[in-house]
């Protein structure tokens, strides 16, 4: 793909995926939108881009007509008009960048240091940790649910080669003791099941680490349909998608000698047996 910022390639690359999703060709789009199929094949390229106006009807018409995302791609596209460095809102909003560089990433890593990362949560563990933690409503609780379902059927269905490292916290092992035997052992063979996938490796970081706070780091690493390396970091009320690369590189250079310190899922598990049973 030709080298683009990450806001251009994520509207080139939603709008590219919206159509081949939805089976249209680009003149059914150009005649839904009333433009030439000149234009919708520019726009698949990076040349120009639709309206605030257009990515709504193109998403409603030919992408399940899903508002989170029409309002995101529509902030994305403001983005790069003002020509602002980065992409900056609230959590659940940037989660749909994180879901689209899990589709099109080759090498991704996370460190999550106090919970079970998202895509490997069990259903009681979001709901009888998580909720109440959070203070969410069951709407927002039930959604957040769903996205990770999906965000975790998404993975599963790659069939191109890829790499996905988690380094988990071992503090994010202790919440398991929260929950009854059954459903202990119930998110602790999810963890062992996504573990045992081809191009899958999980990690649990039990001593010291130069991690900082919780991250994700995407690498292109070959992939015709990403766009630039970035990290998608977050605070409590905030997540930034990063891709300066003197900034991203802060985040890169870690992983290594950390990824190294860190113990292997089922070594750690076999480790501490008798404290998780």
């Amino acid at each position: 793909m030709a080298k683009f910022s990450l806001s251009n390639w994520f509207g080139v690359q939603d709008l590219t995926d919206c159509i081949d999703d939805s089976g249209a060709t680009d003149a059914e789009v150009a005649r839904a939108l009333d433009v030439s199929p000149q234009t919708i094949a520019n726009w698949k390229l990076g040349k120009g881009q639709p309206s605030v106006g257009d990515v709504r009807e193109i998403i409603t018409r030919f992408g399940g007509a899903d508002e989170e995302r029409i309002l995101y791609v529509q902030e994305v596209v403001r983005t790069k008009k003002a020509d602002r460095p980065g992409l900056e809102f609230d959590p659940r909003f940037n989660a749909i960048m994180l879901e689209k560089g899990e589709r099109h990433y080759n090498y991704t890593f996370k460190w999550v240091p106090d919970t079970i990362p998202g895509v490997l949560q069990t259903e009681p563990f979001h709901y009888l940790i998580l909720q109440p933690l959070e203070g969410t409503s069951d709407e927002v609780s039930n959604f957040g649910r769903s996205f990770k379902v999906r965000r975790g059927t998404a993975l599963r269905a790659r069939t191109n080669p890829f790499t996905a490292h988690f380094i988990i916290g071992e503090a994010a092992i202790s919440w398991l003791k929260e929950l009854e035997a059954g459903h202990r052992r119930e998110q602790i063979d999810l963890l062992r099941e996504w573990n045992s996938l081809p191009n899958f490796d999980i990690k649990i970081m039990a001593g010291n680490h130069t991690l900082g706070g919780s991250y994700e780091l995407f690498v292109p690493a070959g992939s015709l349909t990403a766009g630039p390396k970035f990290v998608f970091a977050q605070i409590r009320d905030r997540t930034w998608c990063i891709e300066d690369p003197a900034r991203v590189e802060l985040y890169h250079g870690p992983i290594e000698p950390n990824w190294r310190r860190a113990t292997p899922l089922e070594e750690y598990l076999d480790a501490k047996r008798d404290r998780l049973a």
